[in-house]
């Protein structure tokens, strides 16, 4: 019998990488005057829009001195904060042209009200570095000293990004000076409303030890005139004729020691006293101070709005009490001012010459061109 013949052999499908980079070659070349004038007008657009949109990154450092870690993430929730924001923007040197000035303006809004951009593109740097760790494994971390606050943005020119980075370090400055002065005043009410009801108890338990002491020293000056003949009432002690002979302070010693007792009490009145009336003078600064703040915009407007009360409430005040409130008011305002003042950049940004190349015309048109091509190739082959 004859063998049947094998069935023939099915056509591959396969196709070699020469075979596809030949089909290709060809297809650019059917195409080419459909694809090309598409993919290169579209590279020209995106090249001149970005040329009109450059992007120059800049860098500076702020010099925050004596600025703990601790004091910066207190202070970075209200950097955003929009009524902050508009302080800043309202002290700040606008451009001439007035259009120019609005969009800088809706621009810095944006940059300023983004938390994102307080928390990724301003940093606070540490004076303690990796190999400090190494070697000293007990650093505080939290209390050590700042090499200053960095500030990164990107900006469509250098003048544009010098601006920006000089109304970040204005808005850093006179946020810390708002947080500062709030925070005294919240501590300053914590102690008026916790001391004074301490120091009317203590006032009240002094004034009855008094009462107490001076009715025994009453009792030691009867006691001595009821035994004018007896030379010894004035000696320093007294032999008991009961309990085997102890001794005891003579009525004229105990007399002596328990006047010393209520002249010291009496001290201790007028020193809860003055602590009360100062208190009295504090709360009143506090009352006056919380009336109408929201409308306080910034730090240094809120510094002269504190120091305009202070100079109202205290303008009269005579007694110890008021002026050592009005003083230590002053010492705050002072202390809030100058470190608000410290902050500032001790060299010149960083801003380079060139944009990024991501914002560079020739980079982008060649990139938008290639991706264009492959674009309209695929859906040309689609289709």
């Amino acid at each position: 019998m004859t063998q049947p013949s094998p069935p023939p052999a099915a056509p591959r499908d396969e196709t070699s990488l020469a075979e596809a980079a030949l089909g290709c070659v060809r297809f650019q070349r059917d195409f080419a005057r459909l694809i090309l004038p598409l993919a290169l007008l579209l590279a020209v657009v995106a090249g001149v829009v970005t040329a009109f949109r450059p992007s120059f990154p800049g860098r500076a450092i702020l010099d925050t001195s004596k600025f703990s870690l601790d004091e910066w993430r207190r202070l970075v929730p209200i950097l955003h904060d929009p009524r902050l924001v508009a302080g800043t923007l309202a002290v700040l040197e606008k451009p001439a042209d007035g259009k120019a000035a609005q969009a800088e303006a809706e621009r810095l809004t944006s940059l300023f009200e983004r938390p994102s951009f307080w928390t990724r593109q301003v940093q606070y740097r540490s004076a303690l570095q990796r190999d400090d760790i190494r070697e000293v494994p007990n650093a505080e971390l939290r209390n050590t000293s700042t090499l200053g606050i960095e500030i990164s943005l990107r900006a469509n020119s250098r003048e544009e990004a010098a601006r920006q980075i000089d109304a970040t370090g204005r808005h850093i400055a006179q946020s810390l000076l708002w947080s500062l002065l709030d925070g005294f005043q919240r501590d300053q009410a914590a102690i008026t409303t916790s001391q004074r009801p301490t120091l009317g108890l203590r006032l009240t338990k002094l004034t009855f030890d008094v009462e107490q002491t001076q009715a025994r020293s009453a009792d030691m000056r009867a006691l001595m005139a009821s035994f004018p003949e007896r030379p010894d009432t004035t000696a320093g002690t007294i032999v008991s004729p009961e309990n085997g002979g102890s001794r005891f302070l003579s009525p004229f010693a105990q007399w002596v020691a328990l006047e010393t007792k209520a002249s010291e009490l009496q001290a201790d009145i007028r020193a809860a006293r003055r602590d009360l009336e100062r208190l009295e003078w504090l709360d009143r600064f506090l009352t006056a101070a919380r009336a109408q703040r929201d409308q306080v915009q910034s730090g240094f407007a809120l510094a002269d709005r504190l120091d305009a009360i202070k100079t109202e409430i205290f303008a009269s005040a005579t007694a110890a009490a008021a002026i050592q409130a009005r003083d230590e008011i002053s010492l705050a305002l002072a202390e809030a001012r100058a470190r608000a003042e410290r902050i500032g950049f001790t060299a010149a940004p960083m801003i380079e010459s060139a944009p990024v190349w991501t914002r560079s015309p020739l980079p982008v048109a060649v990139i938008v061109f290639i991706a264009s091509l492959a674009a309209l190739s695929v859906l040309l082959a689609l289709y």
